[in-house]
């Protein structure tokens, strides 16, 4: 049975065009989709788009997003600056009758094309969508196609109270023809996010994991033997030190740079992984436009590739850990493996990774990352025996 769900993630997504309208400046102009705050950092060209014309009567009219959006509109031509008394903006427009998109109408003509810097869209409290899980969320239910019932509701919850909770706000444009994954990819790579589509179906929506000063595993598992499980350590490709590129400057095609992180340096992430750059030069986040979030995120990547990981494979024939689900916790025990301390390693707690099920061989293939905690007894001491 097709996975729809996937299928349409795959699919290209058009985006609305000047055509749609009876009289525009040229036909092919993509209606632009303008999200979160835009007109941050505060400069004439950041976040600066050009409109498209959509109707030529009179001194003309201009689309600022194909749908509504929250307001702060400002309007620019090839002499700067356009004095607000030249033009009216409509934040929610059915122009023409063809569907809710901001307009801005010109009482007199501006000098060759114009270009605003807006905040995108609201929710229906009125609120401006930043959170980048809302801004998916509002992508797939209102550009997409998506039903809300194509989304696991608990998953995006907890991400969207992550991201709220590391203060994350995204901001950008999509101004061309896209398939939904790749602008899922987009924006969550920017804030180390990532999704997949569950069994059911449904997207699966996830922050990469801050572990909190207490794990709860989900689940114990027994020990396993040595034949059932494999070690690896991993060093991951990221830099240990991520020059930020914090804000899209669309109409130069260009990024605008905060620094080179200097305040977020790791001396041992260094030692390991040595400075340098990615392949592509500095770290573009397309869907970031505030100084303070790209810190964050920044921040978080020299934290969590700071040290190489200890990745665990476990094969179990039982299928004892069914209910497990990527990103749970789990205790595990591996009695041939040593902690740092060189104690045995039982009740470690790991994070889980992926989970592999074969049905026709009742087998079940867990990949754990090692998070160097462990379960204690009221006493605090490493408890020695698998857990129950």
């Amino acid at each position: 049975m097709a996975n729809t769900a996937q299928d349409r993630l795959a699919d290209t997504f058009r985006v609305l065009r000047a055509s749609r309208y009876s009289a525009p400046e040229r036909e092919g102009d993509a209606l632009p989709i303008a999200l979160g705050d835009l007109t941050l950092p505060a400069r004439t060209d950041a976040g600066v788009y050009k409109l498209p014309k959509i109707d030529t009567a009179g001194a003309g009219t201009w689309c600022i997003a194909g749908h509504r959006i929250k307001g702060a509109v400002s309007l620019f031509d090839d002499n700067g600056a356009i004095p607000g008394g030249n033009f009216t903006v409509n934040v929610a427009n059915n122009f023409q009758g063809k569907g809710v998109i901001a307009t801005a109408a010109f009482s007199a003509a501006p000098t060759g094309k114009v270009s605003a810097v807006c905040q995108g869209l609201d929710d229906a409290g009125g609120a401006l969508i930043e959170n980048p899980f809302r801004v998916i969320e509002s992508l797939m239910t209102g550009f997409w196609g998506f039903a809300l019932g194509d989304i696991d509701p608990l998953a995006l919850s907890r991400a969207v109270e992550g991201a709220d909770a590391l203060g994350y706000k995204a901001a950008g444009l999509l101004l061309n023809d896209h398939a939904p994954a790749a602008a899922l990819t987009d924006i969550l790579g920017d804030f180390l996010g990532r999704y997949e589509v569950d069994a059911l179906g449904r997207l699966r929506l996830s922050l990469a994991a801050e572990e909190a000063a207490t794990l709860h595993p989900v689940k114990a598992l027994p020990a396993f033997p040595a034949e059932n499980v494999s070690a690896e350590t991993s060093r991951d490709s990221v830099i240990n030190q991520a020059p930020v590129l914090y804000a899209k400057d669309h109409r130069g095609g260009d990024h605008i740079l905060h620094d080179d992180g200097e305040a977020e340096k790791d001396a041992a992430s260094q030692a390991l992984y040595g400075v340098r750059l990615p392949s592509r030069g500095r770290l573009d986040l397309d869907w970031i436009r505030q100084e303070a979030v790209a810190r964050k995120v920044q921040a978080r990547i020299v934290e969590r590739f700071a040290e190489p990981a200890r990745f665990w494979t476990l094969r179990d024939s039982t299928l004892r850990a069914l209910e497990v689900e990527q990103d749970d916790y789990v205790s595990f025990s591996v009695p041939w493996g040593r902690t740092e301390d060189l104690e045995p390693l039982t009740n470690q707690i790991g994070q889980v990774v992926s989970v592999g099920i074969d049905p026709g061989e009742q087998t079940m293939e867990l990949r754990l990352r090692d998070t160097g905690r462990f379960l204690k007894d009221s006493s605090g001491n490493r408890l020695l025996t698998p857990a129950a």
